[in-house]
């Protein structure tokens, strides 16, 4: 059973549509070679028209087990596998069960919801599918390869070094006096509208409840990097004073709690 759905899924693979021009993992026709020939011959064509040119290469981690099985089940609706095909994917995802051992203590066993098996037939598939929508919004060009992406752009124009960092948004602002204000105050923003949305949802203010939530959700926006672009504490700054707090008060959570 499982071969015979390998093969209806390797023909819907085989549609562009599913998994575009940029993938050549597991996928017929196209290997490590054709990824490389085809993302060298764009560059190569950039660099003989004298344009400056930029890659960034991208490796997705532990991406087998990574693969959220709502979103790839809904992937294989939209792509229209038959009725019975898509039923028997989320069967054989369902059931699987994980749990962990910390210094001799083992806690409960909770369902796995996300990863497809490794070593099975249908995972490499399965893989393909979940991927094959990354160009979906890409102004720079992509090219795929099983876990491994690359991501090339013309950066000879102000506009195509935009387009790369739209693509990444991986962005750190920096000012013509190499100042990341603007930086801090975009992430101080970011952390409000976080933060208002577990306000607005949360009934109860108790410290036992809010603290977690702004320790999961709203802490790394105002840590990430903050010792390379935010010198003197900035982001804090920033954020404690549009919360209402004092600039010198930098505890984790302060203004909030």
């Amino acid at each position: 059973m499982e071969q015979i759905l390998l093969e209806s899924m390797l023909r819907h693979t085989e549609n562009k549509e599913m998994t575009g021009d940029s993938h050549h993992g597991f996928t017929k026709g196209k290997l490590c070679l054709t990824n490389l020939v085809t993302f060298y011959d764009e560059v190569i064509a950039l660099v003989d028209k004298g344009r400056a040119t930029e890659v960034i290469c991208l490796n997705f981690c532990k991406p087998f087990d990574t693969v959220p099985h709502d979103i790839l089940v809904s992937k294989l609706e939209r792509h229209g596998f038959n009725r019975w095909t898509t039923p028997w994917v989320r069967n054989w995802l369902d059931g699987g069960t994980q749990r962990v051992a910390v210094n001799g203590s083992m806690s409960k066993r909770r369902p796995v919801t996300s990863g497809v098996p490794q070593g099975s037939v249908l995972g490499p598939a399965l893989f393909s599918i979940s991927v094959g929508d990354m160009d979906s919004g890409i102004e720079c060009t992509l090219s795929k390869f099983a876990n491994d992406t690359k991501l090339r752009g013309a950066v000879y124009l102000l506009q195509g070094r935009d387009a790369i960092q739209r693509d990444l948004d991986l962005r750190v602002l920096v000012d013509e006096k190499l100042s990341t204000t603007q930086q801090c105050a975009l992430t101080a923003q970011k952390a409000n509208c976080i933060l208002d949305c577990i306000r607005s949802s949360m009934a109860s203010r108790s410290r036992e409840g809010i603290l977690p939530l702004y320790s999961a959700l709203v802490r790394h926006h105002l840590e990430s990097c903050v010792q390379l672009w935010s010198s003197g504490g900035k982001t804090w700054t920033s954020w404690s004073e549009s919360r209402g707090g004092h600039k010198n008060d930098q505890r984790a959570g302060a203004p909030l709690l």
